[in-house]
């Protein structure tokens, strides 16, 4: 049921065919196809498709969630969790197969990109219409964040969140080495070479670090990325320069990163086969074979809750990015949702089932946190003591759905955990007190034009950009030359060209300056 093979979907390779022959925007405009009553007569099992991994106890919370579910409204989901590596040409496959689904966690790279091409169902007057309630949380201005063309094809989480990532390491071996707390990139590479240099059986960064080394390059030369994408070469120049829309590999501080990079990898910070790891960071930290992973503020918070869980030996420490940066701002709305595909037979019940669950804490404590009694405790004041009192901490495993939790979010139904950070309250007052306007964040950008370009870039970016990203190339200078050549064959000037004409429009449109 869950991480497992769809088998529901075509072959591989009459999908990419299709890819090929079929654009997204062929797909029939988006127009709800679902059946159209509002009542839980009949029996439906709604499809969900998520990124990220599930965890080993989530098949048995969902069993019970269903259970309650069916209870309800007479309806269950079936969510599989596509993994970090290679969720989003799933979701491609998906959307352009025009594979039966109902529901799919979006990010705002993932919005942007299939939002106004027809792969969702436009929900502008079927959101208020069957989710009243949770409609009613947002205000006009986040609404707004939210269209594309003057439509909404997405209901979004309800919790601001600051975009901003950071470091999450191990306290305690850096106390043990006494290379001190990190607060820049000098004191992490101290941190770093004593892990390097001395705890066998563990790395820097165990796993693919190629995020996490994007987040902190672009914190550290202060480049803004474009709709919420993470993978995209097109950024914004800076906070202060937002007119400078420019394609980072062909700028003079890629190639310093790069060497730096190249330096790291020598320190033996990484796998020098990472870029084929089946492990990420986030996951390797919590068995002690990573000193480090990324997270922004809530999911340090989070990964000090599961820490405690599973290593409860270890003591961890936080470093945002914002503290590079000088700055910080909150997600757009747009940032975590959920979409449904135009190929749905059940948008309203969807729809229905998304209110029910946003708006009923028992069914979103079983989706958030597992089971109580099992997975958590309440104390007297509502917050959650994990894992259960009184319950042996190594027969309880992790619950997770990734993508699918993140977008389920209401502010007023979430809960904290007890005891487990006492610095998130003052890291939280700290990025308050770093917030501006997000100027970028709610932009969508439509790609239809340049849709050749965009795939044929993205390819060369992963061929010969994350090698280099992350260090693991014999002469760095020779292989900026054949990445910056490949990029130009693949058209990223044109690709340049209309994401900057977008963002003027955008600006211009929003009197952002």
């Amino acid at each position: 049921m869950y991480d497992k093979k769809i088998s529901r979907r075509i072959g591989l390779a009459l999908a990419l065919v299709l890819i090929v022959l079929s654009p997204l925007a062929a797909m029939g405009g988006g127009e709800a196809t679902a059946a159209t009553d509002d009542s839980f007569d009949e029996y439906v099992e709604l499809v969900m498709y998520s990124s990220g991994t599930s965890g080993k106890d989530t098949q048995m919370v969902m069993e019970r969630f269903n259970e309650l579910l069916k209870e309800k409204c007479n309806t269950t989901i079936d969510v599989t969790c596509l993994g970090w590596d290679n969720y989003k040409n799933q979701y491609q496959l998906i959307l352009t197969t025009g594979e039966e689904a109902d529901l799919m966690y979006v990010n705002a790279d993932l919005y942007g990109t299939y939002a106004p091409n027809g792969a969702f169902t436009d929900l502008t007057e079927l959101f208020p219409e069957y989710m009243p309630t949770v409609y009613s949380y947002f205000t006009p201005e986040q609404l707004k964040q939210a269209e594309v063309d003057g439509r909404i094809y997405e209901v979004p989480s309800y919790v601001s969140n600051y975009v901003q990532n950071g470091l999450f390491y191990r306290k305690d071996l850096a106390d043990k080495y006494g290379t001190g707390e990190v607060k820049s990139i000098e004191d992490f590479e101290r941190y770093a070479d004593a892990i390097a240099q001395n705890e066998k059986g563990m790395r820097v960064i165990d796993g693919n670090p190629e995020q996490f080394l994007f987040q902190l390059f672009m914190a550290n030369y202060g480049f803004e990325p474009i709709a919420g994408s993470t993978t995209s070469v097109i950024v914004v120049e800076s906070y202060d320069d937002i007119h400078d829309i420019i394609a980072y590999p062909f700028t003079d501080e890629y190639v310093e990163w790069a060497h730096k990079m190249k330096d790291w990898a020598g320190r033996g910070y990484w796998s020098s086969n990472a870029l084929s790891s089946t492990m990420d960071p986030w996951s390797s930290i919590q068995v002690g074979t990573s000193a480090v992973t990324q997270a922004n503020a809530d999911g340090a918070k989070n990964m000090m809750g599961y820490m405690a869980q599973k290593l409860p030996e270890a003591e961890c420490a936080y470093w945002s990015f914002a503290d590079l940066l000088g700055y910080s701002y909150v997600y757009p709305v747009t940032g975590d949702g959920f979409a449904i595909p135009a190929s749905s037979p059940n948008a309203v019940r969807a729809l229905q089932v998304l209110e029910l669950i946003k708006t009923d804490q028992e069914l979103f404590d079983l989706w958030m946190y597992g089971i109580e009694g099992h997975h958590y405790s309440l104390t007297e004041e509502g917050d959650l003591v994990k894992p259960a009192v009184g319950v042996d901490p190594s027969t309880v495993n992790n619950h997770s759905m990734s993508g699918a939790q993140y977008a389920m979010r209401v502010q007023n139904l979430m809960r904290n955990d007890a005891g487990v950070w006492e610095g998130y309250d003052g890291l939280m007052a700290h990025l308050e007190e770093l917030e501006v306007p997000n100027k970028f964040g709610a932009v969508s950008i439509d790609y239809t034009s340049v849709q050749s370009e965009l795939a044929a870039v993205n390819q060369v970016v992963q061929q010969y950009g994350h090698p280099i990203n992350i260090g693991i190339v014999d002469d760095v200078d020779a292989a900026i030359a054949e990445y910056r050549e490949q990029l130009k064959a693949a058209g990223i000037d044109r690709l340049l060209e209309e994401v900057a004409r977008q963002m003027e429009a955008y600006y211009q449109e929003n009197g952002i300056v």
